[in-house]
């Protein structure tokens, strides 16, 4: 960590705000908008800069002491280091702020911990006082763009966005927290729903009796010292009156939580703009504000114009010393909530992304006007842009054909509020099915029984919704499956994939959706490598949606990052150890072994004998004493049941007649789901397969055997070596040249992967591996179709034009051991086209262009 983003740090997180001292009087310590504490910024930079010793940390200190001085008048204050770090990283073109695109990576990593807003409000207000100017236009877009003209219109030519999640996909700090401040009474159920932190706030306790208080209570003070500093800038001596003497009583704050509000009711019915069918959503943005403001990002513009006249303020030296430091307390309680919202910590795997993920509507949950907002934010915004031409939303299926219905009618009637029709055309979604983690054994219940049933139930209310509503039908293009691999496994979607993938989608007149020539099906995606507990379990969970789900060409692959992390680092980066289940150790080892010898990998002989005696272990633990057979079990024949695994588990608990008598003649008053009950993937192959008592025993025992699955559970180590490691690159190789040939297509998600999973670095993300063409000389049919897209956007804050921003950069920064770039400049920005038009290629909506 830089030592300006370490300083930002320690002075906006991880001193506590209640150290911030506004009478600088009553406590013993001075810390306060203009005086640094040394004590507290010493007892911290040890965290921040583990690297440096105490004298140079002290270096430190005095280094900020100057830093936070105004270079034209001396005066010192913490809100002028944020201006000075903003200096460095942004520009200002009189239009828009800027990033500078050679700071594109720094500024991302410095942001990122505080919002933009947080500092490119405090940029404007500076060069507005320097040019004796005032912004009065506040919506501008939810992410910043860098300054790279070329890249800009290399994206101008038309991007597509194919892996969007709606939910996620809007401003959700600045959403929740504009919400929070209007309505902040009455919230202490929302709050509850936030069971611990996910940031390291406060962690090293400065003071023992100095203990952390409730987040809803913080931002009770947060939303009074908004109300007040607001008050202040529009000279209201009343209610500034009222909201001082409510100051003075901070310790009894819940308390007077009413008055808060009443104070907010009385700003909100003298300042703020009435929206048309929404009522006032912030008394921040004002009524004189919407003639410049009136536009898709309208709900953030009041915060920031709030943030914007509050620098100013104090530039201009038209705060007291009072106010500069309830400014200072706003801004640390701000930044304490958006790291409870946007995934700030460095902790990697998918469920750290989750417990983000669920809190994205916490607080907004309920109040219509701040949910579509929520909407209009994501897709108008996004519909809006010119370069955008296909947008792909992920959104859940409702419980029933009529939720979807009214679903698909509300996002509709915000869509249309995008003037130029064409633009709404842009639109379509993808169902997504949430994966759901398995409950305890239930005899005569197969594994994710739960989740089988969920998903059946999405799955009948889609085709319900398909059938009896065709005003929508043709905005929903495909399928999708999300959430924690680790939960459940492609084998629980199987059935569900190969049938809706396979219905014909008809139009409002009962006519069939033509898609080019054809009858148009639902195309198929899904998430799989991307969450795993080691690299050969992610590897087959992509296998496996192949072979069990039925993708086929035209289809795509969320994430798919064991197929393209470099093994050794990844081995290196867990000690060259995993943690994992014996059931799925067990699962991995049969499936490596029989890929080894499928593609005759040059398997090291040791490896080779290790592995094997390894899964005997495992084997005899788990099977051998829990079911019969009647010869002694192989790799090879285990191997044969795990690809029995796409196959209803239902089947198997039939009489050996039934069974094979159902897998010859299907009855003829079965459903249309129920004929895809079977797999038929290499289906001469998997019948011979079916007809093997044996292998159907392990199968059945892999779903109903109590002591099996007990057993399975148990948690085992299992040491790996350069070896493996090279066995496993060796059928990542294989596994891509075999998605080349079917065209099996990958959506990346750079910055969602860089947060979530293991890669320290943008320029080590997998896409190079995947497709590095345009970019160095490549092996033939080694280059898959990939895509840039941005998942969750509101968790990552994030936009499309900085995904590629910054794998640009990314690119043009990498160098040898020698310190020598590595890539040409124009083959760089070759490959940002390229992918650009994969992008495109991929997209599920059949009428667009390159």
């Amino acid at each position: 960590m830089d030592i300006e983003n370490g300083n930002l740090k320690i002075l906006f997180q991880k001193i506590p705000y209640t150290y911030i001292n506004e009478n600088n009087l009553k406590k013993p310590r001075k810390h306060n908008y203009y005086k640094v504490d040394k004590e507290l910024y010493l007892k911290q930079a040890s965290n921040i800069f583990p690297q440096y010793s105490k004298d140079e940390h002290e270096h430190n200190y005095y280094l900020l002491e100057q830093d936070i001085k105004d270079k034209y008048t001396d005066n010192k204050n913490v809100f002028q280091y944020v201006i000075s770090v903003s200096d460095k990283l942004l520009v200002y073109d009189g239009n828009e702020v800027l990033c500078k695109f050679d700071q594109l990576l720094r500024w991302r990593e410095i942001s990122f911990q505080f919002g933009q807003d947080f500092f490119v409000c405090a940029f404007r207000a500076a060069k507005d006082i320097n040019y004796d100017n005032r912004t009065k236009f506040f919506a501008w877009r939810p992410i910043i763009r860098s300054d790279n003209n070329r890249l800009h219109n290399i994206l101008n030519r038309g991007m597509a966005e194919n892996h969007f999640h709606l939910g996620g996909s809007t401003k959700i700090f600045e959403l929740n927290w504009i919400c929070l401040m209007n309505l902040i009474e009455g919230r202490r159920h929302d709050f509850k729903k936030i069971e611990r932190g996910l940031q390291e706030y406060y962690s090293d306790r400065l003071d023992m009796e100095e203990r952390k208080e409730e987040l809803y209570v913080e931002c009770e003070k947060a939303a009074l010292i908004r109300v007040y500093l607001f008050v202040c800038l529009k000279n209201n001596e009343f209610v500034k009156g009222v909201a001082k003497k409510l100051l003075k009583r901070e310790k009894m704050i819940e308390s007077n939580i009413a008055k808060i509000q009443d104070l907010i009711v009385m700003c909100k019915t003298r300042f703020g703009a009435s929206i048309k069918g929404e009522g006032i959503l912030d008394y921040a943005l004002e009524k004189n504000m919407m003639d410049c403001n009136d536009n898709e990002c309208r709900i953030l513009a009041g915060e920031r114009r709030f943030l914007y006249d509050c620098y100013r303020a104090i530039l201009e030296d038209k705060f007291d010393d009072k106010q500069k430091n309830y400014f200072y307390k706003y801004l640390c309680i701000r930044t304490h909530f958006r790291g409870e919202m946007i995934q700030i910590n460095k902790r990697v795997g998918f469920t750290n992304f989750q417990q983000y993920q669920r809190r994205k509507q916490y607080f907004i949950q309920g109040e219509k006007p701040y949910e579509k907002e929520l909407v209009r934010l994501a897709l108008n915004e996004s519909l809006n842009k010119d370069n955008i031409v296909s947008l792909e939303a992920r959104i859940c299926p409702g419980k029933t054909s009529l939720e979807m219905e009214k679903e698909f009618y509300n996002f509709n009637s915000i869509v249309e509020e995008v003037e130029d029709e064409e633009k709404q055309k842009k639109l379509f979604y993808v169902l997504h099915f949430p994966k759901i983690k398995d409950k305890d054994f239930c005899p005569g219940m197969p594994r994710n029984y739960n989740a089988r049933r969920a998903a059946e139930s999405g799955m009948k209310s889609v085709v319900a919704f398909f059938e009896r509503n065709a005003k929508f039908n043709d905005g929903v293009r495909g399928i999708d499956t999300c959430a924690s691999e680790l939960d459940c496994r492609p084998e629980v979607y199987a059935q569900i994939y190969r049938y809706l993938s396979d219905i014909i989608v008809q139009d409002k007149n009962g006519g069939v959706l033509e898609s080019g020539n054809q009858k148009r099906k639902l195309k198929m995606t899904y998430h799989a490598g991307e969450d795993f507990l080691d690299l050969t379990d992610g590897l087959r969970a992509i296998d496996e949606v192949i072979r069990f789900c039925g993708l086929h060409r035209g289809s795509r692959i969320g994430h798919a990052l064991a197929l393209g992390l470099n093994p050794y680092k990844y081995y290196e980066y867990k000690n060259w150890e995993v943690i994992l289940t014996k059931q799925i150790l067990l699962d991995d080892l049969a499936w490596i072994l029989n890929q080894a010898k499928a593609i005759g990998c040059m398997t090291d002989y040791e490896l080779k004998m290790k592995l094997e005696s390894q899964f005997h272990t495992l084997y005899n633990e788990i099977y051998e004493n829990n079911i019969t057979s009647e010869y002694q079990v192989s790799i090879r024949d285990y191997y044969c049941s795990w690809k029995l695994r796409g196959d209803n588990p239902e089947l198997y608990r039939l009489s050996e007649k039934e069974f094979l008598q159902r897998m010859r003649y299907p009855e003829k008053t079965m459903s249309k789901y129920q004929r895809y009950e079977f797999n038929s993937y290499n289906e001469d192959e998997i019948n011979v397969i079916r007809r093997n008592k044996n292998i159907r025993n392990l199968y059945f025992a892999y779903h109903y055997n109590k002591n099996v699955r007990k057993k399975g559970e148990e948690r085992i180590r299992f040491k790996v070596d350069c070896k493996y490691a090279e066995l496993i690159f060796q059928v990542q190789n294989n596994m891509i040249r075999k998605f080349v040939d079917e065209g099996i297509a990958i959506e990346t998600n750079p910055s969602s992967n860089y947060l979530i999973g293991t890669i320290k670095k943008y320029d080590e993300h997998p896409i190079f591996r995947f497709n590095s063409r345009k970019l160095k000389k490549v092996e033939p049919n080694m280059q898959l179709s990939v895509s840039i897209n941005t998942d969750d956007q509101g968790v990552f804050d994030t936009l499309l034009e900085n995904e590629y921003a910054l794998m640009t950069l990314a690119l043009k920064k990498k160098k040898d051991k020698n310190n020598n770039k590595i890539y040409d400049i124009e083959d760089i920005y070759e490959w940002i086209d390229y992918v650009r038009k994969m992008g495109i290629e991929q997209s599920f909506k059949s009428d667009i262009r390159n």
